[in-house]
């Protein structure tokens, strides 16, 4: 019996690092998607109709491999059953209305990314890695600003986003020597002068969530105030939908008012936009509209809010089906959220992408998918070691 049972755990132990082995490989293709995306403009613009399909296979052989799929199926893993569902009724809700089906690639790559990063546990090396890659990537902006090589929009949310992600390395070294916190003090200057620069609301608004919910972790323990916190998480969801409903609402009044410090009006096309869709869900609010089509309100089919967007192309029930899914991840993350000084910057990163989707796509957009994928494997990085 001891022979066996040293063999099975020779056996086991074989099997964990062949899994880490083999995790590199859809690690090494993010990393290398998301480098050239930011890194060379011509490579973001021949990729950008297959960037979603690029980061799903990186993530769906993350799964494959890291995720012990059929242990989980045993156990019936309920959040693996749901996140299946959603996307088997949104492909049939897409076949009935006849739309591009390529959109739920979008939906799936966000559901991946919420279902792997609070279950699957990379070696401390392997998050090492990616710390040290999205710190190389900022850098590379920080010294040299290409937002306008791309779109200034997606520059300076594209340079927030990924000092999220640097922080987590940059946190590490202030911990080692307090004299490396004045790098975390030059790279908040530099991104917030970039910020203005090039008038981006939506990447101000995401810095701005991030230093609020930094230090709201910092000083209301969610572990200790629960249902607050879960409250937070719900209003992560459904205050996205509410947003957009008051938005539509207070524009119809007549008011409007010129944002400080940036060229637009309060009011400036997303109204019409929001109220266009609704217009057009309406009629098929359990089967979803789908994606492609032409808005008379803007110049290309962009819903500017994540939430919103998963109701509108999708449905009422694949909607409820992930409002589900996210709220539980993001309830979970309360109990490790004051673990320690990366899991509390992840977490208000994650928050502050969340809220900053209230008025765009960059929750779901997949050029930004590595970035959410670091955040929730940090925030959730104990529990996902203790499941496996």
């Amino acid at each position: 019996m001891a022979k066996q049972g040293k063999a099975a755990h020779e056996n086991n132990e074989r099997t964990l690092i062949l899994q880490d082995r083999l995790a590199f490989i859809p690690l090494v293709l993010m990393m290398i998607f998301y480098a050239g995306t930011w890194s060379f403009p011509y490579f973001y613009h021949i990729t950008e109709k297959y960037n979603s399909l690029i980061i799903f296979i990186a993530l769906f052989l993350l799964l494959l491999i890291k995720g012990n799929i059929l242990d989980r199926l045993r156990k019936k893993d309920i959040s693996l059953i749901l996140t299946g569902l959603a996307l088997v009724i949104a492909f049939a809700n897409l076949l009935i209305i006849g739309s591009n089906l390529g959109c739920i690639l979008i939906l799936a790559d966000f559901l991946l990314v919420i279902y792997i990063g609070g279950r699957i546990s990379l070696s401390e090396f392997q998050m090492k890695m990616l710390e040290v890659f999205f710190l190389l990537m900022y850098a590379s902006w920080f010294i040299y600003d290409r937002a306008f090589s791309y779109n200034s929009n997606t520059g300076a949310t594209y340079t927030v986003f990924t000092l999220f992600a640097a922080l987590m390395f940059l946190s590490g070294l202030t911990r080692k020597n307090i004299l490396f916190g004045y790098l975390i003090v030059a790279a908040f200057l530099r991104t917030f002068t970039l910020i203005l620069w090039h008038l981006a609301r939506g990447a101000f608004m995401a810095l701005v969530f991030f230093v609020f919910f930094y230090f709201l972790f910092l000083f209301f323990d969610p572990a200790r105030h629960r249902k607050k916190y879960v409250f937070l998480s719900c209003f992560a969801v459904f205050g996205s939908l509410l947003f957009v409903w008051a938005y539509v609402m207070l524009a119809r009044t007549g008011f409007n008012a010129q944002m400080p410090f940036f060229y637009k009006s309060i009011f400036s096309g997303r109204e019409d936009i929001w109220a266009e869709i609704w217009d057009m869900l309406k009629g098929h609010i359990f089967t979803g509209i789908g994606s492609g089509y032409e808005l008379k309100s803007f110049f290309e089919y962009n819903i500017h809010n994540a939430m919103y967007d998963i109701l509108a192309v999708h449905g009422i029930l694949v909607f409820a089906i992930s409002a589900f899914l996210i709220i539980n991840t993001l309830a979970s993350a309360g109990k490790n959220i004051k673990r320690d000084r990366k899991s509390l910057i992840a977490a208000a990163a994650i928050f502050a992408i969340f809220f900053e989707s209230f008025i765009d796509m960059d929750l779901m957009w997949a050029d930004y998918s590595p970035v959410l994928l670091l955040l929730f494997l940090e925030v959730f990085r104990d529990r996902a070691e203790q499941e496996n």
